[in-house]
């Protein structure tokens, strides 16, 4: 019975696909999204109210944005296939990289299949 119990617990906590080439480079590519937010970002903080400021700028820290995306499918390669979670993540975050900041506030990430493709995985429970 203990036996039966422990490896029920081992299957829930290893929830995902545990591929350490795949978390370092994920991570990496996180914090370079969330530095590029965040530089297109400080052209608008005088406009921004300080309460909503301090949230964002808190969200976009690189430690926090990190700690946010070790929670979704993407880093555990839950939600689809994991060779599309993979190939969506890496071409959305190469236009986001390609993009101005304008177009970025434009919304033209709602504009890229890739993007699209990879926050409906997101999005699977």
């Amino acid at each position: 019975m203990i036996l039966i119990l422990f490896q029920f617990a081992n299957c829930k906590k290893k929830k995902g696909i545990d591929a350490t080439e795949w978390k370092d480079e994920s991570l990496k590519i996180t914090s370079r999204i969330c530095e590029k937010y965040r530089s297109c970002a400080d052209a608008s903080w005088p406009g921004v109210p300080d309460k909503l400021k301090e949230f964002t700028k808190s969200r976009l820290d690189e430690a926090n944005c990190q700690k946010e995306f070790r929670n979704s499918n993407a880093y555990r390669l839950l939600g689809g296939d994991p060779k599309i979670i993979i190939t969506s993540y890496r071409e959305c975050s190469e236009k986001i990289f390609s993009a101005s900041c304008e177009a970025l506030k434009k919304g033209v990430i709602e504009t890229i299949a890739a993007c699209n493709e990879f926050k409906k995985i997101q999005q699977v429970n």
